[in-house]
């Protein structure tokens, strides 16, 4: 199992009036980062959709976010995405680091799931796939 890392630019945008990374930013990381990790590992969800019109994604079910040290224009993050984690149930957990010159700046968490719409059209969880499982672990 591996991490998948990437670069984070923090543009003026970015930031509030303080100066720093505006929380919200860090959400919109994970997000943004999550998806180029499935992209990375070979889960393209817009070709899963193609094939499959029920499929739905891997929307986010909870969401978490704490912040150790302030991130400021001008930075660059460094963002590692941790090995997803699979539990008994439909769900699974995706944490998330954000590292200044090594420092911890924020640590997140992500509780998603593998969607699909019944035939009333309602998104439903569904088990995750064992082949998916495996790229989201990162083997």
């Amino acid at each position: 199992m591996s991490d998948y890392g990437r670069s984070v630019p923090v543009h003026w945008n970015d930031c509030d009036p303080a100066r720093i990374v505006f929380h919200s930013h860090y959400v919109r990381w994970m997000d943004e980062g999550f998806h180029e990790m499935c992209r990375a590992r070979g889960l393209d969800f817009a070709a899963l959709v193609e094939a499959d019109a029920s499929f739905r994604g891997s929307p986010l079910v909870n969401i978490a976010c704490s912040f150790r040290l302030p991130a400021m224009y001008g930075d660059v993050l460094e963002h590692r995405i941790h090995p997803a984690e699979f539990g008994a149930g439909k769900s699974f957990v995706v944490r998330h680091s954000f590292l200044k010159s090594g420092a911890s700046v924020a640590t997140g968490e992500q509780v998603r799931i593998w969607g699909h719409a019944d035939a009333s059209g309602t998104l439903r969880a569904v088990p995750v796939p064992e082949d998916v499982r495996a790229k989201l672990r990162g083997e």
